[in-house]
């Protein structure tokens, strides 16, 4: 979901429930751990069926003394606990299970052991592997790859002929994931494994290991009756880079019929990229009919760096068929190299590329510098052409970096523009985006044509692009607008670019109009309060404030909080303190994170009673608070509430950023909390600072972790952070795009890494929960910014919530907190 000016609505599941162990009584830990002592196994097992609703620190002591119980049903039931909350530290205390006679106890035992790892495991694992059941060998396989330890390769070489295929294949991943070389030659003889699934993962597997003695093995399974090991093979030998490979991979470029085949032969020959393998991919580009091929084949030339890039550019210096020079300049605007620009807009010139596929190029690289050749098209005869090049002038220009000029060429166009409406409200918005306050002469009479809706808010929402230059009039006269998406439109522009003479007027107009459209009147009111001047308008400011109710309330304690007076967050603060209104705490906290005065205000929010409150002040602290607040932070990771902790987390990274104290200790050592949330905003967390934690840790998480949020956050790290070891970040990845079994967390695995944006804009954003129509007031809320942060907590009164400094990129609501695993 793409941000709109400053307003999203965004649909999200949501609920008022919170966690179990949020409604436990306190003697409730005393009462269940009464239990687990009874003589009674009955009444042990219905504690033990309990441990659930406990706090995370009273489940974790009574799941071990559970754990050591005589009765199996209770053992069973704490080693659900263990693997359902990825608890670890239990590893230890179930290496006797191995021997046990209940099969479940044993296969409980090496799943936890898969989960937490010890040494003195790998012998009773060993012997386990001969276990008369399939499901626990299979899981000693997975416990003894987990382990890391080389004493567990020969018990597993002596299980590569197991009668079950499954078993087969879980050897299998063990070998691989214990990287160990004396596993190649063994591996390269159950290539022709009788069952496709153990081929395919014998495959991947000889590709994990890296051992170009495995190359001819991997060119014959080419030729397999199976696609899926076919797509093994090939990616197996991508990884292994083996130049001696590439005519084997080229021959089943030409001859397999199959989508997913040759989409892996793209991405073997970009990770190979030798000349040769780039001249295949150049010539598989330039016949590829397939949309989605021709995309995988330009992200594969970007993936093999300065040779690629080199290659395209002598595309484009040389005379190339049309179709071949568009394939180029796209696939080198997926370099991501703006000097790359040079030589697009060099061969558009010479046209030896066509018109939209440069601009589409030169907007995907999106360096200023080529401005004036996008310019030149926004009136081009060919209407495609002119919205290539509308698209193209959004991606090169910012507001907060004004350009003069562009004002000219875009009004001309816009002026010429008279038969299509929706190509002159695209110009209108595009004037906005010079930041230049001429522009704002063109765009006047625009936000004023009551006969056109839609021009008339492009209009509205260029004016608020730009700075205070004589638009406070139409743009409060637009609130009075019959339409509604016209008033709110004017609202989020004055939010944006009202100046202070503008507060006295809107004032005015909340103290003695009942018709207007209040809420609007109060989101215009921030802007105007930011830039106003004397304590007169914000005393009056919040007369009205404290005489108003609901949503309308909100928006006057955001609009305080935008204030430039500052005594501002003192009446906030104070109000805070006064007020035994959680609404209004709550909607207080979130307002002083637009304040860079306000850190220790939000210290103080942090440690109230409400959850909903101490959410939204951590979070704000993230954004103001000083290297003094780290204590406040660190101390909220352990909140009992999970939108608190979740976003301390997040805060806390955001805090090492700015103020440079160190703060990855904590961090890595919260991932292990059993809550999802926090182990994502966590890992977010390190990604900021750009640290890394232990790696064994980040590829359990990545790997291994039940929540979808938690393995994308891991994928996160692993791609954007610093790394010690980058090969090895690669094929983590690279494994990850292959086999995880959701497609987003695949997908940002595939993705090429990007850092954060380092540009910010206010976003209110309504929360519409599933089954609603409109927004609901208080419903809990999960938003995941650009950066990949997620902030938690409860909506205000309006079911709206106010994210002051938004990283440029796409936000989205996800699944609240208490409904996360």
């Amino acid at each position: 979901m793409s941000r709109i000016g400053a307003w999203l609505l965004l649909s999200a599941l949501a609920v008022s429930s919170a966690p179990a162990h949020a409604f436990t009584w306190p003697n409730a830990a005393e009462a269940i751990e009464k239990q687990l002592d009874q003589a009674d196994p009955g009444a042990r097992r219905r504690a033990a069926r309990r441990l659930g609703e406990l706090t995370p620190a009273a489940e974790r002591r009574l799941i071990h003394k559970a754990l050591g119980d005589t009765d199996a049903e209770v053992r069973l039931a704490a080693a659900d606990r263990v693997l359902e909350r990825r608890l670890r530290g239990t590893g230890e205390l179930v290496v006797s299970w191995l021997n046990d006679p209940e099969q479940r106890v044993r296969l409980s035992g090496a799943e936890i052991l898969a989960l937490d790892p010890v040494a003195r495991a790998v012998g009773p694992l060993g012997r386990v592997l001969g276990d008369p059941d399939a499901a626990v060998r299979s899981a000693a396989a997975n416990a003894l790859g987990a382990s890391g330890s080389k004493d567990a390769v020969l018990p597993l070489l002596g299980r590569l002929d197991d009668s079950v295929p499954q078993v087969r294949s879980a050897v299998v991943r063990a070998l691989a994931r214990l990287r160990d070389p004396r596993a190649v030659v063994p591996l390269i003889g159950k290539i022709q494994d009788s069952r496709p699934a153990v081929r395919r993962t014998v495959a991947r597997a000889l590709g994990e290991l890296a051992d170009t003695r495995a190359s001819s093995a991997l060119v014959l399974a080419l030729r397999d009756a199976d696609e899926g090991v076919r797509i093994a093979a090939v990616e197996a030998l991508g990884t292994l880079k083996d130049p001696s490979a590439i005519l084997a991979i080229v021959a089943i470029a030409t001859s397999e019929a199959s989508p997913a085949v040759r989409a892996s032969v793209v991405g073997a020959l970009g990770r190979i990229g030798t000349k040769e393998a780039l001249d295949t991919l150049l010539t598989m580009m330039e016949a590829e009919q397939s949309a989605d091929t021709l995309v995988l084949l330009r992200k594969a030339l970007a993936r093999a760096g300065t040779p690629a890039r080199e290659r395209l550019e002598r595309c484009l210096a040389g005379q190339p068929t049309s179709r071949l020079a568009d394939a180029c300049a796209l696939a080198l605007a997926e370099t991501g190299r703006p000097e790359s620009a040079r030589a697009i807009t060099g061969a558009l010139r010479r046209g030896v590329v066509g018109t939209v596929a440069a601009l589409s190029a030169l907007e995907t690289l999106g360096d200023d510098k080529s401005l004036p050749t996008v310019l030149e098209h926004l009136a081009d005869s060919d209407p495609v052409v002119r919205r290539a090049a509308v698209d193209a002038a959004v991606a090169l220009l910012d507001p907060k970096k004004p350009d003069g000029r562009a004002v000219d060429p875009i009004a001309q166009a816009l002026d010429k523009a008279r038969s299509s409406k929706a190509e002159r409200a695209a110009l209108a918005r595009l004037l906005g985006r010079t930041g230049s306050p001429r522009a704002v002469k063109a765009l006047m009479p625009l936000a004023d044509a009551a006969d056109h809706v839609e021009l008339r808010i492009a209009a509205i929402d260029a004016l608020g692009m730009l700075p205070p230059a004589g638009q406070d009039k139409v743009l409060i006269a637009a609130l009075e607008a019959d339409e509604a998406p016209v008033r709110l439109a004017a609202a989020a522009a004055l939010r944006r670019a009202a100046s202070g003479a503008a507060a006295r007027s809107l004032l005015d107009r909340l103290e003695r109009s009942a018709e207007q459209d209040r809420n609007a009147l109060s989101v215009a009111l921030g802007g105007a309060l930011s830039r106003a001047k004397g304590r007169a308008l914000l005393d009056r400011a919040l007369g009205i404030m404290l005489a108003s109710r609901g949503g309308q309330r909100d928006a006057l304690i955001e609009a305080i909080g935008h204030s430039s007076s500052k005594e501002a967050v003192e009446l906030l603060a104070k109000h805070a303190r006064e007020t035994g209104d959680v609404a209004d705490r709550a909607k207080v906290a979130e307002a002083l994170s637009a304040r860079a005065d306000a850190g220790t205000a939000l210290a103080a929010l942090a440690k109230d009673v409400d959850g909903a409150v101490r959410a939204n002040a951590v979070w704000g602290l993230g954004l103001r608070g000083g290297s003094e607040q780290r204590a406040v932070l660190i101390a909220a990771l352990g909140d009992k509430d999970v939108a608190v902790a979740g976003n301390a987390a997040a805060a806390l990274g955001r805090l090492g950023k700015r103020t440079g104290v160190r703060v990855d200790k904590e961090l890595c050592e919260r991932l292990a909390d059993s809550r999802a949330y926090l182990r994502a905003n966590a890992l977010g967390g390190l990604r900021v600072v750009g640290a890394r934690c232990a790696p064994d840790v980040e590829k359990a998480l990545l790997v291994e972790d039940r929540s979808e949020v938690v393995r994308r956050a891991a994928a996160l790290l692993i791609a954007g952070a610093p790394s010690k070891d980058p090969a090895r970040d690669r094929e983590l990845l690279e494994s990850c795009a292959q086999h995880d079994t959701d497609s987003s967390v695949a997908a940002t695995c595939a993705g090429d890494p990007k850092r954060p944006s380092k540009l910010t804009e206010p976003v209110l954003v309504y929360v519409v929960p599933v089954g609603e129509a409109a927004p609901v007031a208080r419903t809990p809320f999960a938003l995941v910014l650009a950066d990949g942060l997620t902030r938690l907590g409860v909506a205000d009164r309006r079911g709206a919530v106010f994210e002051r400094e938004a990283p440029a990129g796409e936000v989205s609501l996800a699944v609240p907190a208490p409904l996360a695993r």
